[in-house]
């Protein structure tokens, strides 16, 4: 015990807790290294790995929601956007096929698609009157519809307030019998206003029959 005190200095403790310190630090070190490739690491844990992942990502799939879209630029569906097949709002809306609401006929009077401008049914009879009258079954492009007088047996004035065009064309209606062998000529007046008669092809003679004016 004498022995060992006096070997015990200063420089022998010293050295002997730098040892001690150098095992334990080479210990630790040991647990915790870096893996810079997949060669350092065990094939079967790998493939541990990739099979832990795939269920954790099938897990969070199974817990996320499918989108629906409440607005957005493009959309199949979509409540609102600026282009969807299916939608409450869109831009696009009011084309159909892509193409938007004026490439189509509308009512209005200058149009060049070819559109009706008007028509009227007179029907006309003796006791028709001399003065303007509307017309039940009529229609124009400026919204006010159509109205019509007799002048004299077999010839009527018909007009449609505010429309501009200046040819019709005139057929006899043969309500409830058919052939009818009446002719009708059509005379333009101005914007809007024609001059009709209607003849007896039999007698050459005007007559009061109804007819139908079209105004394309």
């Amino acid at each position: 015990m004498k022995a060992l005190r006096r070997n015990l200095t200063y420089a022998n403790v010293t050295a002997t807790l730098a040892l001690v310190f150098a095992m334990s630090g080479g210990a630790l070190a040991a647990k915790h290294y870096l893996v810079n490739s997949t060669k350092q690491i065990n094939p079967t844990v790998i493939k541990s790995l990739e099979t832990t992942d795939r269920k954790v990502f099938a897990q969070l799939a199974k817990s996320v929601p499918v989108a629906s879209a409440i607005s957005a630029g493009t959309a199949v569906s979509a409540t609102s956007a600026t282009h969807a097949e299916t939608a409450g709002s869109a831009g696009n809306a009011l084309s159909l096929g892509e193409v938007p609401a004026s490439g189509y006929t509308r009512s209005e009077c200058n149009s060049q698609t070819g559109q009706v401008k008007g028509f009227a049914l007179v029907p006309a009879n003796g006791g028709f009157p001399q003065t303007f009258t509307t017309l039940a079954t009529a229609y124009s492009c400026s919204g006010r519809g159509a109205e019509a007088r007799r002048i004299g047996t077999g010839e009527y004035e018909v007009r449609f307030p505010s429309n501009p065009e200046v040819l019709a064309l005139g057929t006899a209606d043969a309500g409830g019998s058919l052939p009818n062998a009446d002719t009708v000529a059509v005379k333009g007046e101005g914007a809007g206003m024609w001059l009709v008669t209607v003849y007896d092809v039999a007698t050459q003679k005007p007559v009061d029959d109804a007819f139908e004016l079209l105004v394309p």
